[in-house]
């Protein structure tokens, strides 16, 4: 879940806001009843040359999985290590894979989640810093997981944050997992960008970075 190929420079900017990196913007509160579906991206909005299609349901849990690198149902160690979860009820999940007329050669597939949250980014940020390594296990499949914190993708955004992950099997010969992960939050809404693929290629960056701005710009019109 890694490789970061557009992830640019990082534009600081303090005394605005919650901001972790990126621009900083005033904050406002977050409304009690959001209706987080007319926030979120659709199909229509994923770049040129990939097929997107909004999950639902049990579809959607297997991909908000994947997206936090540990498997329905497993066990992470140490437990202390276990990603901020998203609540798949308060959540929009669209991902799209290259088209057959695409191309695009990477492989990998873009994932965009908008979720409502009570928790600031900076709580993903702290778990990234203090869990770099650990391990997840679910009945005989067992994998060890890296992650890498990268400078967030400039984005007009209250909170910003960005980074890599690879999710390696310890008891398969499959190939490694990597994700590469732009996340944004502005008034209790999150918007996670995500290419993931199997391959050591890098990720289509300009694909990334245009979905994400277009995800947190629209996140944004409330």
């Amino acid at each position: 879940m890694l490789c970061l190929a557009c992830v640019a420079a990082v534009m600081m900017v303090s005394g605005c806001g919650r901001a972790i990196e990126g621009i900083a913007v005033a904050a406002t509160p977050t409304s009690p009843s959001v209706d987080v579906g007319a926030l979120a991206l659709t199909p229509a909005d994923f770049p040129a040359g990939y097929s997107a299609d909004r999950l639902r349901s049990q579809q959607a849990t297997d991909v908000l999985a994947d997206l936090l690198g540990v498997p329905v149902g497993a066990t992470v160690l140490p437990a202390s290590c276990a990603p901020p979860a998203i609540d798949p009820s308060r959540a929009v999940v669209v991902t799209g894979m290259p088209s057959a007329t695409s191309t695009a050669t990477r492989g990998g597939n873009l994932t965009v989640v908008t979720a409502a949250v009570d928790a600031p980014l900076r709580s993903v940020a702290t778990w990234a810093d203090r869990c770099r390594t650990y391990a997840t296990s679910r009945g005989a499949a067992a994998t060890a997981v890296t992650v890498t914190t990268v400078p967030p993708a400039p984005v007009e955004s209250q909170e910003s944050f960005a980074m890599r992950r690879v999710v390696t099997s310890t008891t398969s010969l499959q190939k490694p997992q990597t994700t590469t992960m732009l996340i944004a939050q502005n008034d209790g809404i999150r918007v996670y960008a995500a290419y993931l693929s199997y391959t050591s290629d890098k990720p289509d960056g300009a694909a990334l970075d245009e979905v994400f701005t277009t995800a947190v710009r629209k996140s944004r019109q409330r």
